[in-house]
């Protein structure tokens, strides 16, 4: 029996009967010959998973983790900077390479966890940059057909917290995902010719803050990001969590608009199909900020978090998303979705 607390940022002690490390791509054509059809699941860093298994139901399914390492420089492209990272490596430790590099692009992204290969299937976002503007191809192994295949960015079908990569008809089922990302490819700049975007959720603000509102450097930004998350969000070495469980809905905008009438201090965005909420807004106006069931509880610093403060299992984490989806529902007639990936899926535990 193999346990997977260390493998999930949450913490929770879930299990699995085998295990692969995967930390050569050159293995993939033998390790899916001798895989065959049994059932797997793909893990990376579990900073966007919620395990359903214990110690007496343990994971049946072969749990591959990918461990692939490297980072290369390609050739430079129409003034981009063009760096291949490799699935496996940790997000943050790249974000702050590319950094270290004199690169800017991937500022707005630092200290979100995880791992590069986890960051397409999300798309990952914060203070204003999405992950979907800056890659160029990701890469990957394809268990149906035993190759290696590339997805050019435009086949990726990105959208908020969303790609290719998470529709099942083309990832096929939980327990037979067809792709698995081996790396990424991101189109880059020079810091001294990178795009600044600091006009979002207070990151003017703290630059300002910092001494650092004239013209900052793509360094600079990082650190203003990464103080702001630190605030916000509590580290998953101290206390079991995904960062934000549930998306921001997007409403239709007649809702939007009797909801802001009913609440003027409501935050609404605009989107392309209709009018986005703050999901945190909407669990801590209804009384949920800091709320516990067991060991699950929601964050005391920021709503859209839910923590493990200590002995939570995947069931206690549910729970308590069942019951804030469900008074969210009836105050404000707004249903909420979680964002992390729950295994094995509600249909099917």
């Amino acid at each position: 029996m193999i346990s997977l607390a260390d493998l999930n940022t949450l913490h929770l002690a879930a299990f699995a009967r085998s295990l692969v490390a995967l930390e050569r791509s050159a293995d993939l054509l033998s390790l899916s010959e001798s895989l065959g059809t049994r059932p797997r699941v793909i893990l990376g860093g579990g900073s966007n998973l919620v395990l359903q298994s214990n110690h007496d139901q343990p994971f049946e399914e072969v749990v591959l983790h990918n461990r692939l390492r490297g980072i290369v420089r390609l050739p430079e492209k129409e003034g981009f900077v063009r760096i291949r990272c490799a699935g496996g490596e940790a997000w943050h430790a790249f974000v702050m390479w590319t950094l270290s590099q004199g690169l800017g692009g991937l500022e707005n992204l630092a200290l979100i966890p995880g791992t590069v290969g986890a960051a397409p299937i999300q798309n990952i976002g914060a203070y204003g940059v999405e992950l979907a503007e800056r890659v160029e191809a990701v890469h990957a192994w394809d268990f149906t057909s035993r190759d290696h295949v590339v997805f050019p960015r435009e086949s990726c079908r990105f959208d908020y917290r969303h790609s290719v990569f998470k529709e099942p008809t083309m990832q096929g089922p939980w327990n037979a995902p067809r792709f698995l990302i081996t790396a990424v490819d991101f189109c880059l700049w020079p810091s001294t010719r990178a795009p600044q975007v600091v006009n979002y959720a207070g990151l003017a603000e703290r630059l300002a803050q910092m001494g650092m509102a004239d013209r900052p450097q793509p360094l600079q930004i990082a650190h203003a990001v990464i103080s702001l998350r630190r605030e916000k969000l509590p580290d998953p070495e101290e206390l079991g969590n995904v960062g934000s469980f549930f998306k921001n809905p997007v409403v239709p905008e007649g809702l939007a608009v009797a909801l802001r009438s009913q609440y003027p201090d409501m935050p609404v965005y605009p989107h392309a199909t209709g009018k986005k909420l703050s999901a945190g807004w909407l669990i801590e106006s209804a009384g949920l900020k800091g709320a516990r069931r067991g060991e699950a509880g929601v964050y005391a610093r920021h709503a859209l978090v839910l923590v493990n403060h200590g002995k939570a299992t995947g069931h206690d984490i549910l729970g308590l998303a069942r019951d804030i989806q469900q008074a969210v529902m009836s105050r404000f007639g707004v249903w909420l979705e979680p964002e992390p990936q729950i295994l094995p899926p509600l249909h099917a535990a």
